[in-house]
């Protein structure tokens, strides 16, 4: 509250609120308390919105749309604009940089809200259950899988709220999570079978102590589903592969695709830059650009052994774009002494799979994370075509909201039918333009964009999004 009154004290101008925001932000990046009574002594925070760390503001359909309508391959290096979290009519009395500063702090007490809670024994086993272990699992196996998992979050300095052995904790979470789950006992063997049950409430309740865990994982999860969105595009293109396929005790045969191809560094990081648009708050970190977090993506599969390095050797040096356009800010003190630093081509990076023989479990679990968002957001899409526009934005998501359900019950993928997810899909929609806001009075009416009337449109935007959801 002091901060707040020293900030309408002094912002006796116009440029001291503009330089204020850019202040605010940066002592936020660096982790330093807040003093906005330093601004004009320091005269520090006075820098332009595209250097910021998180980069410059635009909407969502100038980041995306350019790819999904035309395809087009360029970068759009920039943050998603979410103008909805603090719209102008809650709170007239505000210009637009005091806004843009409350949406800045509202992200990030989203954000650091998640980052900071420790994850329970029962976000382990839903995690599990739901996205590794759908068709069921014996204690035993699950029992090894809390403790791969725990220690995981442990490697990227998660905190953890449980202690004791490891049955007790899994024991202990499963008697917790009871009412969602099926639990079989065999008098011949003493390890139990557990099950979800096949419900909209219990994979819904399920769904929710996951999210802390998908949180922790999202720059793998985005990686993971980029890596997937690559492979299904050589496998529908007809590029040389091997496909082996089997069934046991009749169950329906799938076929599983060997591929020995390289995967282009350049392309990883796009795909993963424009997924990273589609996230919703609270999982994307708001002091980090979007191209950082794309290339944190990629790096971060290599780190987990997903993906290995391979060298390419060219007759003739090969650029890699997305370096060139990003530019290198920093010299190592080699470079101070070598004066044709400057002239070199980048080295053309690629990364195979690290099991090319069978596909990696640990990579369709963490795709699995974000299935859910995306396959809610694909349905919304199609589900456009049912409203009778233009309409309040209540009835706009409630009426997703039943073709969400529609589809759950159709597909039984029952976690993407939820309340909250036909909300975020009506926002995001907005954000990309498919539905257009038209003021009413103290509401908002929204209508379908002429552009996504025609059907064409509005599957090209439905397989952009399937491209990163494996099933």
């Amino acid at each position: 509250m002091e901060h707040e009154q020293v900030f309408m004290c002094e912002a006796g101008t116009q440029d001291f609120r503009t330089s204020t925001i850019y202040l605010l932000r940066e002592l936020l990046c660096e982790g330093q308390a807040l003093s906005v009574s330093v601004c004009r002594e320091t005269g520090r925070g006075r820098r332009a919105p595209q250097e910021m760390p998180g980069g410059w503001m635009a909407p969502l359909q100038e980041l995306l749309l350019p790819a999904v309508l035309y395809g087009r391959t360029e970068e759009i290096v920039g943050q998603r604009k979410m103008s909805w979290i603090l719209p102008s009519h809650y709170t007239p009395e505000l210009v637009q940089s005091e806004r843009d500063l409350s949406t800045a702090l509202t992200l990030h007490l989203i954000y650091s809200t998640t980052s900071c809670m420790a994850v329970m024994s029962t976000s382990l086993v839903a995690t599990l259950m739901l996205h590794r272990h759908r068709k069921g699992v014996h204690a035993s196996a699950l029992c090894r899988d809390v403790a791969w998992l725990t220690e995981e979050l442990l490697f990227r300095n998660k905190d953890v709220g449980f202690g004791g052995s490891l049955p007790e904790v899994v024991c202990y979470a499963l008697a917790l999570l009871g009412p969602h789950l099926t639990i079989i006992s065999n008098a011949s063997r003493k390890d139990i079978f557990v099950v979800p049950r096949p419900s909209v409430d219990a994979i819904t309740s399920l769904s929710i102590p996951t999210q802390i865990v998908t949180h922790s994982f999202i720059a793998e999860a985005v990686g993971a589903c980029a890596v997937s969105a690559m492979l299904s595009e050589v496998a529908s293109s007809g590029v040389s592969h091997r496909v082996r396929s089997g069934g046991q005790r009749g169950e329906e045969v799938r076929g599983d695709m060997e591929f020995d191809v390289a995967l282009c560094e350049t392309q990883l990081t796009q795909r993963s830059l424009q997924l990273y648009h589609l996230l919703p708050p609270g999982f994307i970190p708001p002091c980090q650009s979007s191209q950082s977090f794309a290339l944190e993506a990629v790096d971060s599969l290599v780190r987990c052994g997903l993906l290995v390095m391979e060298e390419i050797t060219r007759d003739t040096p090969v650029c890699d774009s997305w370096k060139r356009r990003v530019g290198q800010s920093w010299r190592t003190m080699d470079d101070l002494y070598n004066s044709d630093s400057d002239c070199e081509e980048p080295e053309a990076r690629s990364y195979k799979l690290s099991q090319p023989s069978q596909c990696p479990e640990m990579l369709f679990f963490l795709c699995s994370m974000l299935a859910g968002h995306l396959r809610a957001l694909c349905w919304a899409t199609e589900g456009v075509q049912y409203l009778t526009t233009p309409m309040p934005v209540a009835q706009c998501e409630a009426v997703i909201h039943l073709h969400l359900c529609s589809r759950a019950n159709q597909d039984k993928q029952y976690e993407s039918c939820t309340e909250e997810a036909a909300r975020i899909a009506v926002r995001t929609l907005t954000d990309l333009g498919v539905l257009v806001e038209e003021p009413l009075g103290n509401g908002t009416n929204l209508a379908v964009s002429p552009l996504f009337l025609l059907p064409d449109n509005t599957q090209k935007l439905q397989r952009f999004i399937t491209q990163y959801i494996y099933s």
